[in-house]
């Protein structure tokens, strides 16, 4: 499914944004209307361009660039470990870089000319300074270089898009969020199986905050996000220095009480009377 996804990706349209030529022998499919947008025709910044796809906002371009950042500097990290290493678990790792990201590659490229999104040409300049430490390494250093720079921005790059595929309006970032993801989880689980990452370098997951508790924990948030309280001085709230439920105003509570008390017992007593008055005439 997800090949089937990909290809249907890489072959939309053509570069000049024309329906792809059907086989020889091959009925034409029927005329879709697809188009290639111009260059920058995607947005920029808080921007929220609607396309053929569905809307791309802010979130959808920067991860359009983080994975087209990743493949930029994994790719050549991927060659470089090729020929540093003659290791079979490092040698799995290589290919599975090499491999990986130049589908990767393509993917994204494709997404962003039909998105009408300029993609970074070159990796960011911490890519450049972890491409610079491994093609600097050797032997058993360059294993573990490798694999704890590998591990950690693969993680990074992997929950985005898992946020994105959950969360983007715009097909073409779904398709590739669902590359993005099978690529990279195949390759953290080839880096984990050298044995050298180091998993308390790497950032731990954050729980999700902790919901409200308490008096207030179902009373409705107000419309800035807040949750209202009753005041402290309010009539209805009781304090160890205020007398009951009624603060100052117990006493007429009381005296209400006794007077409802009486009232009952005078027409109870006045109820009797009448009954004993009816039965003495019947005698």
């Amino acid at each position: 499914m997800l090949g089937c996804l990909t290809s249907v990706l890489l072959s939309v349209g053509s570069a000049a944004g024309q329906p792809a030529p059907p086989s020889s022998g091959e009925q034409p499919p029927p005329t879709t209307a697809v188009s290639t947008p111009p260059p920058g025709s995607g947005g920029s910044g808080n921007e929220i361009v609607e396309t053929q796809w569905g809307q791309l906002g802010p979130a959808d371009r920067d991860f359009l660039f983080k994975v087209k950042q990743a493949t930029l500097w994994q790719l050549p990290a991927g060659q470089k470990a090729q020929q540093k290493s003659q290791n079979p678990k490092i040698a799995d790792v290589s290919k599975k870089l090499v491999e990986g990201h130049t589908l990767l590659g393509k993917v994204v490229d494709r997404a962003g000319l039909l998105l009408g999104v300029e993609l970074p040409k070159d990796p960011t300049q911490e890519q450049q300074g972890f491409l610079g430490e491994i093609d600097g390494a050797s032997g058993d250093e360059f294993e573990v270089t490798l694999v704890n720079r590998l591990r950690p921005a693969e993680g990074k790059v992997y929950a985005l898009a898992a946020q994105m595929r959950a969360g983007s309006k715009n097909e073409l970032i779904r398709i590739l969020s669902n590359q993005t993801m099978a690529t990279l989880l195949d390759q953290m689980k080839a880096v984990e199986a050298t044995g050298r990452v180091d998993f308390n370098g790497l950032p731990s997951p954050q729980a999700p905050a902790a919901e409200p508790t308490g008096t207030n924990a179902d009373q409705p948030p107000a419309e800035d996000g807040t949750i209202p309280s009753v005041p402290p001085d309010s009539k209805f709230t009781r304090t160890s220095g205020q007398g009951g439920a009624f603060g100052d105003n117990n006493t007429v509570f009381i005296g209400a009480v006794v007077v409802l008390i009486v009232a009952l017992a005078s027409m109870r007593f006045i109820s009797r009377a009448k009954k004993t008055r009816r039965k003495s005439r019947a005698y």
